[in-house]
């Protein structure tokens, strides 16, 4: 991690004196950057729930994020996802993995911010087209894109998303870091933060 990040990271951690109770952590970032691996193990790691918010539109629409794409159009999926964002509202000790669009839609950044805690799981365009290009099948948005118009795609996507991840309260860089590593820094977050 660079010092201006390790010090962005330390400077949104709260003291040792925080109250101590649950609260509700949205992680954030491009599609592969690691939200639902982190999420799962940071849930684990510190006795959260987690929630994979694609999986709960999923649940709401009853079919996949393909079909939904496919057959009732991107503005459908995205209100189903803010009714999936919604229900997070009042629950704590939960950890959130939203979709990688999900904070860059209407008001979705504010609400986030305003019922939790926003990290942004940080990657390079590089790095993350390292990474998609052998998930890509499973993803409706990038399926047949070669690599460099996987990377092209991501460094476009990217720059108009930045504006919105930036936001988060917390940024990790997670480039060269295990999703282990990520969790170890995020566990005192989870652990000693009021709301």
């Amino acid at each position: 991690m660079r010092n201006s990040q390790t010090r962005r990271l330390v400077q949104n951690l709260p003291t040792r004196h925080a109250r101590q109770e649950s609260m509700t952590i949205f992680l954030i970032g491009f599609m592969g950057c690691g939200k639902s691996t982190v999420g799962r193990k940071l849930a684990t790691a510190v006795g959260y729930e987690f929630v994979d918010l694609d999986q709960r539109v999923c649940e709401i629409a009853g079919m996949t994020i393909p079909e939904i794409f496919a057959q009732q159009g991107e503005e459908t999926f995205r209100k189903i996802e803010r009714q999936a964002l919604e229900e997070m509202a009042d629950r704590n000790g939960v950890v959130v993995a939203t979709g990688g669009g999900a904070p860059c839609y209407g008001d979705n950044m504010d609400f986030i911010v305003s019922h939790g805690k926003a990290v942004y799981l940080k990657m390079t365009p590089l790095a993350l087209q390292q990474r998609l290009l052998h998930a890509k099948a499973v993803r409706p948005k990038i399926v047949g894109k070669g690599p460099e118009e996987l990377l092209a795609y991501i460094e476009e996507l990217l720059a108009e998303r930045e504006p919105f991840y930036g936001r988060a309260n917390i940024v990790v860089n997670c480039n060269d870091v295990t999703p282990g590593e990520v969790v170890g820094r995020l566990k005192y977050l989870a652990k000693n933060t009021n709301r």
